[in-house]
């Protein structure tokens, strides 16, 4: 990932463990979608659960969809970060900012 935004020049991160928030979104989102899972194997599939299929569905699923989605957490992260802290104006860097013109 680049440090700063090609098309603003925002700097994504913005102090020492800032992507903590972005482990978090990713946990919260695999965590409600293995509750999802689970919960829609176990009613589609009452009374006869196959509870080796389940376990190995969630396991698989909870394996491999973190790694997956974890890019997309930071973009999360990073869009609730600015809708809770706007962007100051000493934390972009002018340097590679855009003109108005270039953006398009």
């Amino acid at each position: 990932m680049v440090p700063d935004c090609p098309r603003c020049g925002h700097h994504f991160e913005r102090e020492q463990g800032y992507w903590l928030g972005a482990v978090i979104v990713n946990t919260a989102v695999t965590f409600g979608l293995f509750i999802v899972i689970g919960i829609s194997i176990m009613v589609f599939t009452w009374p006869e659960v196959p509870w080796n299929a389940l376990l190995i569905v969630t396991l698989v699923f909870n394996g491999l969809f973190p790694v997956w989605f974890y890019p997309f957490s930071k973009t999360i992260w990073v869009g609730l970060d600015l809708a809770v802290r706007p962007s100051e104006t000493g934390q972009t860097p002018t340097a590679g900012r855009r003109s108005a013109g270039e953006l398009s």
